[in-house]
């Protein structure tokens, strides 16, 4: 639930920000910071071999180098870039100019924004200007999702300790067992049925009720 509503939230800013830009192709990848490398989040585009880019390392090719750098950088022909890493999509899906900017907050990158056009088109300043401005705004939103949604995953495991503690408990007091080996005995369940342990619990608290 959690995870779709944050996979929710980056087509949105796809979406808008291809429409406000008029781009071919828009994509965002966030950074992986255990591997070091930009992975492709979201993308709007015609076609579904770009969906199926690689990750880019931190540094390398224009998105990995926007991203190590916090710069925007502007290609006018990404054919023929030698920075490019992806050529041949690039001439699969017809990509010819992009401008990539950094997705960051209070100096932190923590994804890119690519925009594609199919003609060759030197992106102004004030293209610069207006999507380094987009990009900012989508960081601060994922930042403020990924929190919130951090703070709803933490509460759910505390809460779910919780309930397994009260099913323990329900299970010493009954069977007149250690809390080891009623741990063991949820565990066991839990295996067995291939169901978490925190939905084991709810059911000895539900049958206990009714004792």
């Amino acid at each position: 639930m959690e995870k779709k509503y944050l996979e929710d939230i980056l087509e949105l800013i796809v979406q808008v920000t291809a429409k406000v830009t008029g781009s071919k192709i828009c994509s965002l990848l966030l950074v992986d910071k255990a591997l070091q490398e930009l992975v492709l989040k979201a993308a709007k585009s015609e076609s579904g071999s770009y969906n199926q880019k690689s990750p880019t390392p931190l540094g390398k090719g224009i998105a990995g180098r926007v991203a190590l750098q916090n710069e925007p950088i502007k290609v006018l022909d990404v054919r023929k870039d030698p920075r490019f890493l992806n050529k041949k999509i690039a001439v699969d899906d017809g990509l010819v100019s992009l401008l990539s900017v950094p997705m960051s907050v209070e100096g932190e990158v923590i994804g890119v924004i690519n925009c594609y056009t199919p003609v060759a088109y030197d992106f102004s300043e004030e293209d610069v200007h207006m999507l380094t401005a987009v990009a900012g705004q989508a960081a601060a939103v994922i930042k403020n999702t990924e929190l919130r949604v951090m703070k709803e995953v933490v509460e759910k495991e505390l809460e779910e300790r919780k309930t397994v503690e009260r099913a323990k408990e329900v299970l010493m007091d009954k069977k007149g067992i250690p809390a080891r080996k009623a741990y063991e005995l949820m565990r066991k369940q839990s295996m067995n049925t291939r169901t978490s342990m925190g939905k084991i619990a709810e059911s000895i608290l539900l049958a206990a009720s009714f004792d």
